[in-house]
């Protein structure tokens, strides 16, 4: 049995309008929010102050398009509603221009259809526009003006394997038990240009280095760092330097491909090293020990380079930091190289 359309539309005052518009109509630059082949639903809710747009199951998955603008000032006077709410929809495209939402797709009988909901003020309002399972995002938006907008954003959660770069000593790391966490930006501010991008934020940054083979890290009275060979008896030994910064990353984006649903993102990322130590664990006739050496001497500040390709929310990284981890006086030099995969853009 073909399912209704259904549509309603309540109309309190006539200070706001949502009328039907051809592609032929706009003269404005309309940047494309979205673009779904198929939907299982669209539902409109609009008034003179804001526009809440929300599409299920985009071509067939899980993903929802999330869309809200309204204004920062309260609106007083007469008030306008329109509502929306049409099942089973193709051809699905929302754009926006300095001036309004523009929406069009095809219902279920194939009927065209096309709506334009206008910004009562353009230069004062807020926006959020985002794909996922859930109505919620990792930001907001604090500024958005014609084509550029600003957010506060909390993004890029990474796991990855390191190895030393740039060493004096031979370290014998094994990058594969060599690990690292990365929450790129714990809280940070987005400019977006169209699909230009540039962010700054504050996040941390944890490494650790494990040796491979018959010795361990060890810390002179001198401070001096060396690798020394395990007693007679000890067996299973793993030793590695753990390193953490808090760190600024600055970082340009560009989008791209379908959709531009690619991007590429590059930049420094400033660290300050908080801490590091040395820890050592062996077994020695049946029970096992754990050593911790702490204040091994990081240097306090070091700048890193990054880079990070990503397809929607899931990406691969490259962390380049060819400086000096430890302070000279350690003997130990080395930077560090690490690879991995990030999460949530």
């Amino acid at each position: 049995m073909l399912r209704k359309l259904l549509f309603t539309a309540t109309i309190i005052a006539a200070t706001f309008s949502a009328n039907a518009q051809t592609d032929s109509t706009q003269s404005v630059p309309c940047d494309t929010l979205l673009n779904a082949s198929t939907a299982s639903s669209i539902y409109v809710i609009s008034s003179a102050s804001s526009t809440a747009i929300t599409v299920k199951n985009l071509n067939g998955g899980q993903d929802t398009f999330f869309y809200n603008s309204g204004n920062q000032k309260k609106t007083y006077g007469s008030i306008t509603q329109t509502q929306i709410n049409y099942p089973d929809i193709s051809d699905i495209v929302v754009c926006e221009t300095p001036n309004d939402v523009k929406i069009r797709f095809t219902s279920s009988e194939g009927e065209p259809l096309s709506y334009t909901f206008t910004f009562a003020d353009p230069d004062n309002r807020s926006i959020k526009s985002y794909i996922g399972t859930k109505g919620s995002d990792f930001g907001f938006t604090i500024s958005h003006k014609k084509s550029t907008k600003w957010d506060v954003i909390s993004d890029g959660i990474g796991f990855g394997w390191g190895t030393p770069i740039n060493t004096n000593t031979d370290m014998n790391v094994s990058m594969w038990k060599s690990s690292e966490f990365i929450f790129n930006m714990i809280l940070g501010i987005k400019m977006t240009h169209r699909r230009h991008s540039l962010s700054m934020g504050f996040g941390i940054h944890w490494q650790e280095l494990t040796t491979k083979g018959p010795n361990y890290f060890s810390k002179n009275n001198d401070g001096k760092i060396s690798l020394i060979p395990y007693a007679d008896g000890q067996t299973n030994g793993e030793s590695r330097i753990n390193l953490f910064s808090l760190q600024i990353p600055l970082l340009y984006g560009i989008k791209f491909g379908h959709k531009n649903y690619c991007g590429f993102k590059l930049g420094p990322v400033l660290n300050f090293n908080t801490g590091a130590h040395i820890e050592t664990k062996y077994s020695f006739e049946g029970s096992d020990y754990k050593i911790k050496t702490g204040d091994i001497n990081q240097r306090r500040a070091t700048l890193d380079g990054m880079a990070i390709f990503n397809y929607r929310c899931i990406g691969v990284y490259a962390r380049y930091a060819p400086m000096k981890r430890l302070n000279t006086s350690t003997g130990l030099e080395f930077g560090t190289f690490s690879t991995g995969v990030m999460l949530s853009f």
